[in-house]
């Protein structure tokens, strides 16, 4: 049986998995200072949605930094891995194919053991409480970015300016 937290960090790893999987189609890559810019965003975000004591912020964001920086290496090489641009998946053999998912399926997992490795990280700097309201923390915000991301695109069209290149 799982408890809560694991069932909650499962939910987590599927639903960034298949993020990093299925990238929204219209959607450019956003510069690296634009990235930056973001992070710090989120690290005040999460700062005050989970409400972080000074003591926990200073043991929560160097564990939260190094946890992110692996998911994020994951999540590239998940992009590369699903959506090569050397071949469409009819222009794939079944072998290839069969390889292709076989690497996501292994990434997948990847990302999954990452969180479990970092589960009792985040319950010792923060608790296990906010190490649930982190999950939903991250959820909201990566929400929010996109949702004003979706405006910006929407303004651009509407201003005239051509719509976005499609991957």
């Amino acid at each position: 049986m799982r408890t809560p937290l694991q069932a909650c960090f499962l939910l987590v790893a599927l639903l960034t998995t298949l993020n990093a999987w299925a990238q929204p189609d219209g959607f450019p890559p956003l510069p690296e200072e634009r990235m930056r810019e973001i992070k710090a965003q989120r690290t005040a975000y999460l700062t005050t949605k989970l409400g972080l004591t000074p003591e926990e912020a200073q043991t929560f964001w160097p564990v939260y930094n190094a946890y992110d920086e692996g998911r994020e290496a994951n999540r590239k090489e998940m992009r590369r891995t699903m959506n090569p641009r050397d071949a469409e998946p009819e222009e794939l053999s079944e072998e290839q194919a069969a390889q292709r998912l076989n690497k996501g399926l292994e990434l997948r997992q990847r990302e999954l053991d990452l969180e479990r490795s970092y589960k009792d990280r985040f319950v010792k700097a923060i608790g296990a409480r906010k190490a649930v309201a982190l999950i939903q923390a991250e959820h909201d915000f990566n929400r929010e970015v996109l949702r004003r991301l979706r405006e910006r695109m929407d303004e651009r069209r509407e201003g005239g300016a051509p719509p976005p290149r499609k991957r």
